[in-house]
């Protein structure tokens, strides 16, 4: 007997109470019958900084849909037109389960749009989200298990993008950190922003005054007697340094062990990139704004750095994103996540996350501030089954794909003027 008809087989005779309790779906994939019929996009936007989510939907006539998020832009409106104008008619009448394939056809698609980054990009890995969590659905299985992270992994380390209000003031770190302490996340890691003090006129140069330099000693000493020795500090630049400046960043900031410094140079790959890591005394990582794997190729081929940081939402889904995870892995390079997205994409990028070899920690925001109509934050986004971070981890599910659905109530109460419920 082959293993469709196997599988059709059991599906017939299995009772639907059992642990394998959408068999008959994947049978009916095993037999082409499944089919996807709708790729929607639908925009809300949370938070107070103004960011816009644009969400996808792909349905089945199996009564089964995934949801998947794609990068934030201004509007959402590229992202949106992308989905429901040229991958929609990629999709539909595809069997959701040839990811691969149809990853594939979508970003040779958006070649045509400005390559392989950008918004394009942000909608692939939107509708590749969506495919996973269909797969998950119609298996039974959670994502994370589909992926490889077996039954173990069930949880993946964060860490908070935040800082005190006043870094200088040690009064203020110590209240910051009480609250990062109490607060039902416990978080055991932090990202904040260097300090800068910069004159507008100033901005467009790479030069680090003596006067930041000492501010950023201070700020950051503050931080780290507040913080004690076992919470990890990252200090988060955004590409402003050139070479010397930043060799002199890494250098003042020794005494405090940062986990790593973010970004210090631009992004673009040079050389100079391996000459940093190299006389570098803190970790070095970067990441942020690269997109697939070929634009970390250069930097972990020629370890021009000592970590990667992968934004799984940019990579153009959760397969490139286990890629440049297993490239890195093979040069012995720890992987972080970068992540300044909404419940579904985070959730996402931490099953991916939960998969990959000597991962070190994921980004994350306090979930639990307030939205912009006053009310919960973006955790009441979803429907999820436990909290999404806990004890300075995030809790993944065992509910199959990614174990959430949207809270229409909370959805429909902030969507984009003009939107409607999966309209």
């Amino acid at each position: 007997m082959n293993r469709s008809n196997f599988l059709k087989t059991m599906a017939a005779t299995v009772p639907a109470a059992t642990v394998v309790p959408n068999l008959s779906h994947l049978a009916e994939s095993e037999a082409g019958k499944v089919r996807i019929t709708d790729v929607k996009c639908m925009r809300v936007q949370m938070d107070g900084r103004g960011h816009v989510l644009p969400l996808v939907r792909i349905d089945t006539d199996a009564g089964v849909y995934g949801i998947g998020e794609c990068h934030h832009d201004v509007t959402g409106l590229g992202a949106k037109d992308v989905v429901e104008n040229a991958f929609k008619q990629i999709l539909v009448k595809q069997d959701p389960f040839d990811i691969a394939r149809l990853t594939e056809q979508m970003k040779f698609r958006v070649s045509y749009l400005g390559g392989n980054g950008g918004i394009g990009i942000h909608a692939v890995t939107g509708c590749e989200v969506a495919l996973w969590d269909l797969v998950g659905k119609l298996l039974g299985m959670p994502l994370r298990k589909i992926l490889g992270g077996g039954c173990y992994t069930d949880k993946v380390r964060a860490y908070l993008t935040s800082q005190p209000r006043n870094m200088l003031d040690p009064a203020v770190c110590k209240e910051w950190m009480d609250y990062v302490n109490q607060s039902v996340q416990k978080w055991t890691a932090a990202k904040p922003f260097r300090i800068s003090r910069r004159p507008g006129g100033e901005a467009l140069n790479r030069r680090l005054s003596y006067s930041e330099l000492k501010n950023n000693i201070r700020g950051f000493t503050n931080l780290r007697e507040a913080a004690g020795d076992e919470f990890e500090i990252i200090v988060h630049c955004h590409w402003e340094f050139g070479f010397w400046d930043a060799i002199s960043f890494a250098r003042a900031l020794e005494p405090i062990r940062p986990w790593w410094i973010e970004d210090p140079m631009p992004i673009e790959y040079v050389d100079t990139w391996a000459k940093l890591t190299a006389a570098s005394p803190i970790p070095i990582l970067c990441g942020e704004n690269l997109y697939t794997l070929h634009d970390f190729l250069p930097f972990i081929v020629n370890q021009a750095v000592h970590m990667v940081e992968i934004d799984i939402s940019m990579a153009g889904g959760l397969l490139e994103a286990k890629k440049i995870a297993d490239l890195a892995n093979a040069y012995y390079m720890p992987v972080a996540t970068h992540n300044v997205m909404g419940p579904v994409a985070t959730i996402a990028s931490a099953n991916c996350a939960s998969t990959i070899y000597d991962f070190i920690g994921h980004e994350s925001y306090d979930y639990k501030s307030t939205s912009r109509d006053g009310h919960a934050g973006w955790e009441t986004l979803i429907e999820y089954d436990r909290e999404i971070i806990q004890d300075g981890y995030i809790q993944l599910s065992d509910k199959p794909g990614l174990g959430l659905d949207l809270n229409k109530e909370v959805a429909t109460r902030n969507l984009v003027k003009g939107e409607k419920w999966w309209g």
